[in-house]
């Protein structure tokens, strides 16, 4: 199952509106992990044609557009109860990594947001790609 998370009801009904237009079967549950409800997530087969996927990435990203531009509106906009980075796995698949919201709070006081999905790919990549030599080396080696 491919998972999409969503932090807002109407956005996810956005996604799931367009995934009954499109007739693609889903199911939804509310992710609780920390104790207490984080947001939706809302899962569809891995075995989705590759291109309706992309259309799919495509249109969740639109709808983080949308929550990145609520949360700005609003003064508490950073004050969240749940945060999430999606990252691609080498293998292709893709992978929602939680991080505590008041970590996610201050960095983005600092940086952009795609600023920070860079960093968490980063370090999402060298952890499936571990180097035990030397920090200190030139790249070019």
């Amino acid at each position: 199952m491919l998972d999409y998370i969503f932090f807002d009801p109407k956005l996810s009904g956005k996604f799931k509106d367009h995934l009954i237009k499109v007739d693609i079967e889903f199911e939804c549950e509310q992710d609780d992990s920390f104790g207490s409800v984080q947001g939706e997530i809302v899962s569809i087969s891995d075995q989705t044609n590759d291109a309706v996927l992309v259309t799919l990435q495509d249109l969740y990203d639109t709808l983080q557009d949308e929550l990145e531009q609520l949360l700005e509106q609003n003064d508490e906009g950073l004050m969240m109860n749940a945060a999430g980075m999606e990252v691609q796995l080498k293998n292709g698949s893709r992978c929602t990594l939680r991080v505590a919201p008041d970590i996610v709070t201050r960095i983005l006081t600092v940086l952009e947001f795609d600023e920070l999905q860079a960093f968490v790919e980063n370090i999402a990549h060298s952890v499936e790609n571990p180097d035990d030599g030397h920090f200190c080396k030139n790249i070019g080696e």
